[in-house]
């Protein structure tokens, strides 16, 4: 993959991963209860709440291609990783319990499960491609 590809496919996934992040911040104070009615326990609610942020806007880094030290750099991309696990794990939660999709938070709400998980996945996808080495990062 070309360097240039490449910087447009780390662009997209970044601008995918700040939507979700956006809507989470804009009503952080109800995205436990969000979570809560997924059927995550209500005391581990806003510690995966705080986490899910955190780690999302961690991941942004790496992803709008800053220059940075190599481990910083590492750290977001694991980071990204993370994020979008933690967001697959929510999504199949709410699906299995028949609720509405929360990775928008409370923001965003009565959005079709079946197409946050496609977007996760589309969001995965990208990241994945965002990974590959390229002639630069192969050295």
């Amino acid at each position: 993959m070309s360097i240039k590809v490449n910087k447009i496919v780390k662009l997209i996934t970044g601008l995918l991963i700040m939507v979700p992040l956006l809507c989470q911040l804009f009503t952080f104070e109800k995205f436990s209860a969000v979570l809560t009615s997924t059927g995550i326990m209500p005391y581990l609610s806003l510690p995966i709440a705080i986490i899910l942020v955190v780690v999302e806007l961690v991941s942004l880094p790496f992803l709008i291609d800053m220059d940075m030290p190599k481990r910083i750099t590492l750290t977001s991309r694991m980071a990204g990783f993370l994020s979008l696990g933690i967001m697959t794990a929510i999504g199949f939660l709410a699906f299995a319990n028949g609720h509405a999709a929360v990775i928008f938070g409370a923001t965003i709400k009565n959005v079709n499960n079946v197409a946050a998980i496609f977007l996760v996945f589309v969001m995965w996808a990208l990241l994945i491609c965002a990974n590959l080495p390229t002639k630069k990062t192969a050295k």
